[in-house]
């Protein structure tokens, strides 16, 4: 049994189109994916509502790195703008959900299931 960083990275390209959606991992490892992603999504909204909150402009540290966020202005809160670069941020947190979900499984005792035969 193989756990680890590498492990996760070897899952996640066993599949042909060398990509997995969340639909696709959520099918195959249930509550293994909600058991990675839901815990990413609390940490990444709680940084993004401590960088707003701190006065640190995240809409443009989410440009620096090709992510474009709407003009949210000074019209709505902290909270508000704290979601918005979390959403904004999914492409930076899907990654690593991918390559840690496979490693969360095996850690809880969840096989996944087979994929449907293309």
């Amino acid at each position: 049994e193989q756990y680890g960083l590498e492990a996760g990275l070897f899952e996640s390209m066993k599949k042909k189109d060398g990509g997995e959606t969340a639909k696709d991992l959520l099918a195959k490892y249930g509550v293994a994916y909600l058991a990675t992603s839901i815990p990413l999504a609390i940490v990444s909204f709680s940084i993004c509502y401590a960088l707003v909150d701190s006065g640190v402009d995240v809409a443009a540290l989410l440009n620096n790195v090709g992510i474009t966020v709407g003009d949210t202005g000074e019209k709505v809160g902290t909270f508000a703008i704290a979601y918005t670069a979390h959403k904004a941020a999914s492409p930076i947190r899907f990654p690593p959900t991918v390559l840690l979900t496979p490693v969360v499984a095996k850690m809880i005792g969840r096989e996944p299931t087979e994929e449907s035969s293309e």
